[in-house]
């Protein structure tokens, strides 16, 4: 009797110990699988790019550089993302990012939709961080109204503002490009171009105004994407 008792109790211990390790296996698998599928891995925090740059200098740099991912906070519906390049290996001031072109923007990524904010051209800061965090954590809907899409399933709208920037998403088979370009592109017209890969993130950037001023541009395979015809605005320098 005491013998099958103390059986019970070692089977019993056993299947509780086993429910927590399975417990705690699914809870590391979750941890490493994305939110989003369009965009990077949890586990990523640093990915390296072919780069071409165009400067102050007005000379081209190509060069290879690192983009890191942050994660700022993480929401019931969403994780906020600050995304940052590495500063240009060159000797020469005006080699250099300039107009905060090294701060790619907040990212706020729910399982639906990639959501964009510029960043301030002085980078991220605390009080900024915070002001954004805050938005989110009060009225999430509200605030994301001031927010553009830049990556869904389904593409959005070309949506023309009263400044003649038109803002959408484009669904093209394996890939998502978000197009941000004005029809009068001269002068300090700003154009932003992002071809987005699932599993993959980020697979070509463009960034810049005017006719190439503190031109940003990055990708996977740079050469072959340049060859590629991603439409307005990639066309007006390709």
């Amino acid at each position: 009797m005491i013998k099958n008792f103390l059986s019970s109790i070692v089977v019993s211990l056993f299947l509780i110990l086993l429910v927590i390790l399975c417990s705690e296996n699914d809870k590391e698998e979750s941890r490493h699988e994305p939110q989003n599928t369009w965009f990077y891995m949890p586990t990523q925090k640093e990915v390296e790019y072919e780069g071409y740059f165009y400067p102050y200098s007005y000379r081209d740099i190509w060069q290879d550089i690192s983009l890191h991912i942050k994660e700022l906070k993480s929401f019931q519906n969403g994780s906020l993302y600050a995304l940052e390049l590495d500063q240009l290996n060159v000797t020469d001031p005006f080699d250099q990012f300039a107009l905060g072109r090294e701060y790619l923007g907040y990212y706020y990524v729910t399982s639906e939709d990639i959501y964009y904010m510029p960043s301030d051209t002085g980078g991220y800061t605390e009080e900024k961080n915070e002001i954004i965090i805050s938005g989110l954590e009060s009225d999430e809907d509200l605030f994301l109204k001031e927010w553009t899409i830049v990556c869904c399933e389904n593409g959005t709208a070309d949506v023309v503002d009263d400044a003649g920037y038109h803002a959408f998403v484009e669904a093209d088979g394996e890939k998502r490009i978000f197009r941000y370009y004005n029809d009068y592109f001269y002068g300090s017209k700003d154009y932003l171009l992002m071809v987005w890969e699932k599993g993959k993130g980020i697979v070509y950037y463009m960034h810049g105004n005017g006719q190439k001023n503190m031109h940003v541009e990055f990708g996977t395979d740079l050469k072959k994407q340049q060859k590629e015809d991603y439409g307005y605005p990639y066309k007006l320098f390709h």
